[in-house]
């Protein structure tokens, strides 16, 4: 598994490597062109062409020669066609380069996705609890799109911009030391400022980020209680708190702002300064130079200038680079916290898979203890039971006695903190992962069903079941006789959250995709809570022919758990009650008293 965003960039080194370097070729092609334009300017216009030294000069001159007609325009023509071969061979390398970042950028934006995703689902219950989700959101999609862009302007321009500098530094220094001296000076006085605006904008855009995540948080909570917000008259509380939050968000992002606005502005202002002193400087020597010589001092200020004109849109296209390389520098570090988290389950090498037979213990519990913090109050304390395959476990208590801990136990989201959690006949944790879960059926208490179609649900739990198979777990859930009302049956649409479907009937499908699914162990979890009691019982009749599965029910209700071979109740994570309905009835007291007030005279008759 990636801990690194480092890691998916080693995986596209040929094009870290290739890219930058095409880039390079393209560069040379441009520090070429001022050169040129030089030679043909000496050439075409000067009194004296002998003054011409430059190996492009001297190329242009002998073929020039070599063509019938006037030279003079013969050696315009030849250097218009150079300039244009460069162009063409520019643009033709800059195209293959653009291409090679825009996929590997791409690629490598889809794997940074696909490592956080796959970190993601990874992560216990507990790990998952430390990040809120809104920054998961916020790391997966905003983040790792900065990390693509920065991929993106790399290798299409990291090499490309030092180089055309560094080039156009040398050549006019080689043209002319006195004018070379303004563009050594004033090019690291450019940097100094890009690089001293940059570095105090990266502190300022992590706030950004962080800030970023609040909202995110604030506006989801505020989607998902929209119901409670309005029930409470709130909306006015809810404004204030999210225009507090937006007010701190844009002070940081006007912060950053005027620090990326500075850089333009100061960089043009130095440039400018810096070309009136080429022109004050270059063209002086020029008024007492000779005729012969003032064609070639002409072109050399034309061309000094050009390379002051290559460097300042350098410079510019520099101080985009750096703003989206800060920006993915610190989204990398953002997705590094993530991919760095290392599970504390996992699945172990040579992990332990088997079958038991009917009767044989499939799930076991010895003195668990589980504490969510060190020296906290312990969520279970000394949890203790044996269930066999094809009995049925029910799991009863009020709210936070432990019930769900109990199932995230076995579904091996938590780990034991004391005791011993023991699957098959086997600790839990030596068991695979993978088929610890390929095993398991899950009906969560909140029925959560995905947008798609009946039977895209469905598939999600088992991906070979066929039409058949799906429609007799439809009825086994009792969820057949409003599915089979639809014209399009199977492929009724299924809207986000499936909130196209009312409570109950939401409850019944997520059961037939547990059922779907055919596994060993099937777990519903408070999954009837909005059933009527006699559809409650009807699906709980469904489920008890099959003699091979084992059910755990976990429920408020003593009529969904009555029928089950071992009940617990629980109580503030202890276990104060264990045994059959009748068993219960007459040995714990809290039992008794729940059943009592559930249940009514006629029914208790």
């Amino acid at each position: 598994m990636i801990n690194k965003v480092s890691d998916v960039y080693k995986k596209h080194i040929p094009a870290f490597v290739f890219g930058p370097r095409l880039k390079r070729v393209e560069a040379i092609f441009d520090l070429r062109i001022p050169l040129i334009r030089k030679a043909v300017i000496d050439l075409s216009f000067g009194t004296s062409r002998d003054v011409v030294t430059n190996a492009i000069g001297k190329f242009i001159k002998r073929f020039g020669v070599w063509v019938k007609g006037n030279e003079r325009v013969n050696y315009a023509i030849i250097g218009g066609t150079l300039i244009l071969l460069r162009g063409v061979l520019g643009f033709l390398v800059t195209r293959v380069t653009q291409y090679i970042a825009a996929k590997t950028a791409r690629a490598i934006g889809c794997d940074v996705r696909d490592s956080l995703y796959k970190k993601i689902l990874s992560l216990s219950k507990k790990e998952r609890e430390k990040l809120s989700s809104s920054r998961l959101l916020t790391v997966l999609n905003a983040d790792s799109y900065q990390v693509q862009q920065g991929v993106l302007i790399f290798i299409r321009l990291i090499v490309r911009a030092p180089f055309i500098i560094l080039g156009a530094l040398i050549i006019s220094l080689i043209l002319n030391w006195e004018i070379g001296l303004i563009f050594v000076a004033i090019v690291p006085l450019i940097l100094f400022v890009i690089f001293f605006l940059r570095s105090r904008s990266s502190k300022e855009y992590l706030s950004i980020q962080s800030k970023l995540d609040t909202l995110s948080t604030n506006a989801s909570e505020t989607i998902e209680g929209e119901k409670v917000i309005r029930a409470f008259r709130k909306e006015d509380y809810e404004n204030k708190h999210f225009e507090a939050n937006t007010r701190d968000y844009e002070k940081n992002s006007i912060k950053v702002s005027f620090l990326n606005g500075l850089i333009n502005p100061l960089t043009f202002a130095i440039i400018a300064l810096a070309t009136s002193f080429v022109i004050l400087f270059g063209a002086q020597p020029i008024f007492s130079a000779r005729s012969e010589q003032k064609t070639a001092l002409a072109s050399t200020i034309i061309t000094e200038v050009s390379y002051l004109s290559q460097i300042f849109v350098t410079l510019v296209q520099l101080t985009n680079v750096v703003r989206i390389l800060t920006k993915a520098q610190v989204s990398r570090k953002r997705c590094d916290e993530v991919l760095s988290i290392q599970p504390r389950i996992y699945e172990k090498k040579n992990a332990v898979v088997k079958d038991v037979k009917k009767g044989e213990e499939i799930l076991s519990f010895k003195d668990v203890c589980l504490g969510y913090k060190e020296g906290g109050n312990l969520a279970l304390s000394n949890i203790d039971f044996t269930l066999d395959k094809g009995q049925s476990l029910g799991i009863i208590g009020g709210t936070g006695s432990g019930k769900s801990t109990i199932l995230n136990l076995r579904e091996r989201f938590l780990d034991v903190t004391s005791g011993e959690v023991r699957y098959k006949s086997e600790n839990i944790k030596d068991y695979s992962l993978s088929h610890l879960h390929e095993e398991l059926g899950l009906v969560p208490q909140k029925a959560v069903l995905f947008k798609g179609t009946i039977r895209s649900n469905m598939l999600r739990s088992n991906p070979l079941a066929t039409d058949e198979e799906i429609t007799n777990a439809l009825k086994e859930a009792r969820a057949y006789e409003f599915v089979s009302k639809y014209p399009d049956y199977l492929d009724h649409e299924v809207e986000e959250g499936g909130k196209n479907f009312s409570g109950g009937q939401r409850q019944r499908l997520c059961i037939a995709r547990g059922i779907v699914k055919h596994p060993e162990v099937l777990i519903l979890d408070d999954a009837t809570s909005a059933l009527d009691l006699l559809t409650d019982k009807q699906v709980r009749r469904n489920l008890s022919k099959y003699e091979n599965r084992t059910k755990v029910l976990v429920s408020q209700r003593v009529s969904t758990v009555m029928d089950c071979n071992l009940i617990l109740v629980l109580e503030g994570g202890k276990l104060i009650g264990k045994g059959t309905h009748e068993e219960l009835l007459k040995n714990c007291p809290i039992y008794l008293e729940t059943y009592l007030s559930q249940t009514k005279k006629e029914e208790r008759k």
